[in-house]
């Protein structure tokens, strides 16, 4: 009788320069079963998807270094990660903005402030869609 591997625990990496909103989301996101890794500039993204390989990227706009829009931008354009489910953040977003947001490549926005379950609640409903399209 074979003995199978469990299966992989989803995973996200959260993008923020606010340890008190990584704090709250990391919490948040190893309540509901993910693995988490987190980044504080859009430079070390790069960095973590690499050695980390997320499920689900939930990325801050305006941040040091890089800012989240080119961050998208590349994400989405790299080969490996273009299937990454991608939620933009940012409490000063038009309604014009996020859909520039959604034409870069992110799969969803959300407006800060929020509930960090909200955040876990939406990315599980995306990786859900992406997992039922295959």
């Amino acid at each position: 009788m074979a003995i199978s591997a469990p299966p992989k625990k989803r995973s996200v990496l959260i993008v923020d320069d606010s340890t008190s909103l990584l704090d709250s989301l990391t919490a948040a996101f190893e309540e509901a079963g993910f693995e988490v890794g987190y980044a504080v500039d859009g430079e070390e993204v790069f960095r973590k998807m690499t050695a980390y390989d997320p499920d689900a990227l939930l990325l801050d706009i305006y941040m040091p270094k890089i800012n989240g829009a080119d961050v998208c931008r590349l994400v989405k354009a790299h080969p490996h990660w273009k299937k990454t489910y991608l939620v933009l953040m940012s409490a000063r977003m038009s309604d014009k903005e996020a859909e520039t947001y959604r034409r870069l490549g992110a799969d969803d926005i959300l407006k800060k402030p929020f509930d960090p379950g909200v955040a876990v609640s939406q990315i599980q409903r995306g990786l859900e869609a992406g997992a039922a399209r295959g």
